[in-house]
């Protein structure tokens, strides 16, 4: 995109404003994701950031994002607060939703120890007891049978596994309708010193089954900080909320399955890929362990 189009938002959003400068910020592959720096007609200067959606956007549409972020900023969350969006296309040429910008950093480098993961926990938690009334509508995810067979490695070690699975029956999740993140990991969340400042990217979210975003968490805080991180993480999380230890492993299942399965599209560095297979075929294993009956831990 062109300066020129960029203004042409800027003059949308702000009235008699001037861009002064445009940044890329990290944003993943489905979506281009811009901070605009902008002087306003008093002279004092504002930062928004602009999110279009690529070709390849698989989440939810733009509208939807928007009317998400203005209910969980309303509802006091600490999110982005939505200040525009545009479906037409006229502007530039995509969808795109523009939102304040937050400054922070995605940066969480510490080890297990880190009193943030215990914060992370504490957040999650909070996400899972917001009221969903007001909540735009949102797609369910209550079941990872019968999806996981989609992603489980094919090999022989997985058989037994494989068939357990099978023989599971009421596996859909029949507690209260609870709002899920939907991509609930250390990259999602904006720090300020210690404290969250911000959760970003939303394009997943829905309704349904909260130990499905715990699985998630877990099985990142694997890659970075090891089995010690992702037991303190859901320790943490037990404070705030009751898990159920074998639908816990049944989620964290299909999401180790799902992730080995798609990371060799991730452009990773050869040597972070290999170890984050690793990490997701243990996890597989001893989720694994625990539904069969297998594991005393």
């Amino acid at each position: 995109m062109n300066h020129e189009q960029y203004a042409s938002v800027v003059n949308a959003l702000f009235p008699g404003g001037i861009l002064e400068a445009v940044t890329r910020l990290t944003g993943g592959v489905s979506a281009d994701v811009h901070r605009l720096d902008v002087k306003m007609p008093d002279d004092n200067t504002t930062s928004v950031v602009l999110r279009r959606h690529g070709a390849s956007h698989s989440g939810h549409s733009a509208e939807l994002e928007y009317q998400l972020l203005r209910a969980l900023h309303g509802g006091g969350l600490p999110v982005p607060q939505p200040l525009f969006v545009d479906v037409s296309g006229r502007l530039l040429g995509n969808p795109f939703l523009v939102m304040s910008f937050v400054e922070g950093t995605t940066a969480i480098s510490a080890g297990p120890e880190d009193p943030r993961i215990e914060t992370m926990a504490a957040v999650l938690a909070r996400i899972h007891g917001m009221p969903t009334a007001s909540l735009p509508p949102l797609p369910s995810r209550n079941d990872p049978l019968p999806e996981v067979f989609d992603f489980l490695p094919e090999s022989a070690e997985w058989a037994e596994l494989r068939a357990h699975l099978r023989s599971m029956a009421d596996t859909e999740y029949s507690g209260p309708s609870t709002l899920l993140h939907g991509d609930f990991w250390p990259e999602n969340l904006l720090w300020r010193n210690r404290d969250v400042a911000a959760i970003l990217d939303w394009e997943d979210a829905a309704l349904g089954d909260p130990l499905s975003d715990v699985a998630c968490c877990r099985v990142e805080l694997r890659y970075k900080f090891g089995s010690a991180g992702m037991q303190r993480f859901t320790e943490a999380y037990a404070r705030h909320r009751v898990v159920d230890r074998e639908r816990l492993a049944l989620w964290e299942v299909y999401v180790a399955s799902a992730g080995q399965r798609s990371m060799g599209e991730w452009r990773l560095a050869p040597t972070l890929e290999a170890h984050m297979r690793r990490e997701a075929l243990a996890s597989i294993r001893e989720a694994g362990a625990v539904l069969m009956g297998q594991s005393t831990q």
